[in-house]
Parts: structure tokens; sequence; C-alpha cells
């Protein structure tokens, strides 16, 4: 067997990163391809596009989904976006909500109470009282009603920035089916070149002899 000189080597070396090159090339058009492609969303008949969009769901919703099922990461982005919006707040929530709720109530039934009594001297005493043991409890769960109000921010926020990701996600997606999918234009000019046509033909029988 012939032993391989430097230039064979050399050949054999060159041809391989050719190959490699182009597979890699291969991939990154197929990449580019696939990004530039129509939303399987909005491909189909005019039938299926009339009944799908203009009465059953938004668009955008519909798009949003396509993206997730095609984006793993997204996908999971969204599903913790959903859990933490979801139920799971009321239940690692609701502990504190009943306190606070019953103590609300408490607080509202005493006042009433108090209103209730005849003696103008113990109603402004107990009143008094009252409103001083609120105060005290107030200061007790200021540190977990600002906990609360931190929570409440935080979930309008994103709420906000799920908004701002269905858009920026899929504002890509419209612009593709709008370069990919604009019909041609020949089709209305044909449109208006026979109407011309028929009125143009129209004029001798439209005449009003004087």
């Amino acid at each position: 067997m012939k032993k391989l000189n430097m230039k064979s080597i050399h050949i054999i070396f060159l041809i391989a990163i050719l190959i490699v090159g182009c597979s890699k090339n291969d991939k990154k058009q197929s990449t580019i391809d696939k990004l530039n492609e129509t939303p399987e969303t909005l491909e189909g008949t005019e039938s299926r596009i009339l009944s799908t969009y203009r009465y059953d769901g938004n668009i955008i919703d519909n798009l949003y989904k396509e993206a997730l099922s095609k984006n793993q990461k997204l996908e999971e982005l969204n599903d913790r976006i959903e859990e933490i919006s979801s139920d799971s707040l009321t239940e690692k929530t609701k502990e504190y909500l009943k306190y606070r709720n019953i103590n609300k109530r408490y607080w509202s039934t005493a006042k009433s109470y108090a209103n209730n009594l005849n003696d103008s001297i113990w109603k402004i005493e107990m009143i008094d009282i009252i409103e001083k043991l609120e105060s005290s409890y107030e200061k007790k769960v200021s540190k977990h009603e600002s906990k609360m109000d931190s929570i409440e921010e935080l979930k309008s926020t994103l709420r906000d920035k799920l908004i701002l990701m269905k858009l920026f996600i899929t504002e890509p997606m419209i612009h593709n089916y709008q370069s990919n999918e604009l019909p041609d234009i020949i089709q209305l000019e044909s449109i208006i070149k026979d109407y011309k046509k028929a009125i143009e033909d129209s004029k001798e029988y439209t005449k009003i002899n004087k």
C-alpha cells in the first residue's frame, strides 16, 4: 500500500474542510429558510382562514401558540409564567388573606358594636380603644402588607411582559406572511380593466337623446 505524501494529505484535508463548510452552510441556510417561512397558522384555504380567524379566537394568540410549539425554551418560560399567574398564587397567599380578612371583619364589627352604645362617653372611649388596637395590628402586619403590594406590582409587570412577548414574537411571523403571501396585483388590475371596459361599452346605450 502506497504511503500518502504531504500533497495528498493536504488535498484530503481541504476536501474535508469544504464538505464540513458546505454542511454548516446548508444547516445555516435551512435555519434562515425556516425563520422566513409563512406561519403554519396562517396557511390554508380561504374558508379555513375565515372560519378560524374571523369567528374563532385571536390571531396573536394563535401565532404565539405556534411559536411555543417550535421553541422549547420559550414554551418552558411560558409554562412558568402561567404557573406563577395561576391558582398557585392564590394557594400561596390564601393563608395570609384569610388572616387579614378575619381581622378586617373583627375591627369593622367591633366599631359597629361600639357605635351601638347608648352612653356617649363609653362610645367615644371604646371607639378610641378599638382604633388604637387596630393601628397596632396594622403595624404588626405592615411587612406582610408590603410583600402583598410587591406581589401585586410584580403580577402587573409580568402581565405586561407577557403581552410584550406576544407582540414581539408574533410580529416577525406576520411580517413573513406579508412578504410571502401578498397576492399578485395583476388580479386587481384585471378587475379594474374589466370594469372600465364595461363602463365604456355601456356609454352607447346610456346616452340621453336631446
